[in-house]
């Protein structure tokens, strides 16, 4: 099938499935099919999900082994598809140690997505995991320019080439062992998705380097992280966030840290087990036996979503006291880490909701 036209919808925090994405659209544009790349938001126009093209594309970065939640509600919303033909790429945390490179995990990510708009009526042509410098830098420092440059080099290659066989009409099926592995880690997948990224979401705080600029709120794709505080501005991450890593790797003074202290402190409180005091007491009152594990599961997820934002309330508040900043900053290890996002995209760059090539 010969292509006139193509779009592309891509989620990025530190520009790498960006990066990707613009990759593809080079090699449509040489093959003379006229793309855009639209960046998956929760704000989107509407007009941006009813372009009507020829191709259409998914690019975004793996999560838990799984494609973020918000990529996977933004393929529900996009329009039916009949009969049109879409790809899907999963850029997946590559990382390289002493020269040798590592790759990594995409999981079920792809597949999903690629299921999703199957049931839309798209037909899909190809899906492919791509490894890119790995940037969740909650965990882990940031790769250097040098590993980094030598990861992405390897994904331009693959990017490249997957794209033109797909133009050329060839079907482009790549990741099985990584679907079944994904498959075999599916719990996983879905803790992360439910309970996992709000987790994580709590853990992120300013520190005292934060100046109240704001980039970090009026950067967020996801319109995540909200200034709070008259005085001096700071910031809070919603149960919106994706941790993305945006926040991190573009803060012009390295202000945004994830707390390794909070966590433990956080993880400890969502454990509690007050669902058993609760069906206990309940027990006294109606007969709920038959219905317990549900009722049990009810509770513990209402009070751990419960928990994560009372103590993080408190935290973020916490958080202004300079003393207990410092005490918080110095004690986690992203305060050490390497910060990184993908060294040729400008945030000015990605943050751009459409861009014609």
């Amino acid at each position: 099938m010969q292509y006139s036209s193509m779009v592309i919808y891509f989620m990025s925090g530190t520009g790498n499935s960006y990066r990707v994405a613009t990759w593809m659209a080079e090699i449509a544009d040489q093959k003379g099919i006229t793309s855009k790349l639209y960046q998956i938001s929760n704000y989107c126009e509407k007009s941006d999900l009813e372009e009507e093209k020829d191709l259409l594309g998914v690019v975004f970065p793996t999560h838990g082994f799984t494609a973020p939640w918000q990529v996977i509600r933004y393929t529900l919303h996009l329009p039916p598809g009949r009969g049109k033909h879409a790809f899907v790429v999963a850029t997946r945390a590559g990382t390289r140690i002493a020269s040798i490179p590592f790759p990594g995990m995409e999981g079920t990510a792809s597949y999903l997505i690629a299921l999703l708009l199957i049931m839309k009526g798209y037909i899909v042509r190809g899906v492919m995991g791509v490894d890119m410098p790995s940037n969740w830098m909650s965990l882990h420092w940031g790769l250097n320019l040098a590993n980094s440059k030598f990861i992405i080099a390897r994904a331009k290659v693959k990017a490249d080439s997957f794209m033109a066989s797909i133009i050329e009409g060839k079907r482009m099926f790549r990741g099985i062992l990584s679907l079944l592995l994904g498959l075999f880690l599916s719990w996983i997948s879905l803790g992360y998705l439910i309970i996992g990224r709000f987790f994580f979401s709590k853990l992120f705080f300013a520190s005292a380097s934060c100046t109240g600029c704001g980039l970090c709120a009026e950067s967020c794709p996801l319109k995540a992280i909200r200034m709070t505080g008259r005085n001096k501005p700071r910031p809070y991450w919603t149960f919106s966030c994706e941790s993305c890593m945006r926040c991190m790797g573009y803060c012009p003074n390295k202000a945004v840290e994830s707390s390794h202290s909070f966590a433990i402190v956080l993880y400890f409180v969502a454990t509690i087990p007050v669902s058993l005091y609760v069906l206990n007491r309940l027990n006294e009152i109606i007969i709920i036996e038959h219905y317990s594990f549900f009722f049990k599961i009810m509770f513990d997820y209402i009070y751990t979503l419960s928990s994560f934002f009372a103590a993080y309330l408190i935290f973020s508040w916490l958080m202004r006291i300079p003393l207990l900043n410092k005490l918080c900053t110095y004690t986690t290890f992203t305060h050490l880490y390497r910060r990184y996002h993908e060294p040729d995209t400008a945030l000015k760059d990605i943050m751009m909701e459409s861009k014609k090539d």
